[in-house]
């Protein structure tokens, strides 16, 4: 199993899971052109599109191929909504028409198969209603859920600090230290270390509420 990072736009991360030729895309930004370009010149046969959540800087290339388009049941009121999903407050509105793009509705605890490889869904609200974290081996794409070294803003329409405050403890509770965590933005962790350093998960398994920075 391979990864590629493109980072686009204000910063996001998109990621291309490649087995052999067929891959998945995590959260494809603005650069349609360059994602286009790059699946053409490594030959690749895209299988389907993962969305961590529906924010505008996060979809604004899911037309790009006529494959499935992944996200969960309950971020499809973020998706179509232009106020919840940030396309209202933006310069870069979604371009595309939902009519023609094929959306398939996951719940917590999903499984996609990817070869010999299993994707797990882990639904992680607090970021959005709808948010997810995609489990791969010792990989999880997070979105932006949790960061290096913080955490997602939940002062977003349908975010909210204590569903965030929980899926935060869930998730890293519940994972082995050696997992990697791959954002929507910035660099790359590990739970261990977020663990050990990102100042909301300690706050927040004490019972202290905090505000975003």
């Amino acid at each position: 199993m391979d990864k590629l990072l493109l980072r686009g736009f204000i910063d996001v991360n998109c990621y291309f899971l490649r087995d052999g030729n067929d891959c998945y895309i995590i959260d494809p930004g603005y650069e349609k052109e360059r994602i286009i370009g790059y699946v053409a010149r490594e030959g690749l046969n895209v299988l389907g599109i993962l969305l961590t959540h529906a924010h505008i800087d996060h979809i604004g290339a899911i037309d790009c191929f006529p494959v499935p388009v992944y996200l969960h049941e309950e971020e499809y009121q973020v998706l179509i909504d232009n106020h919840k999903n940030g396309s209202d407050f933006s310069d870069h509105g979604p371009g595309f028409d939902l009519n023609d793009i094929n959306i398939v509705k996951l719940k917590d605890e999903d499984t996609i198969q990817f070869g010999s490889n299993t994707i797990k869904v882990i639904h992680t609200p607090g970021h959005t209603i709808g948010s997810v974290c995609y489990g791969i081996g010792h990989d999880l794409y997070t979105g932006d859920t949790i960061f290096k070294g913080t955490v997602g803003r939940w002062d977003l329409p349908t975010g909210s600090q204590e569903d965030l405050r929980m899926s935060i403890l869930r998730l890293v509770d519940s994972q082995d230290g050696s997992i990697n965590i791959y954002p929507g933005h910035g660099d790359s962790s590990t739970i261990k270390e977020e663990k050990d350093q990102n100042p909301y998960y300690h706050s927040w398994k004490i019972g202290i509420q905090g505000e975003y920075q």
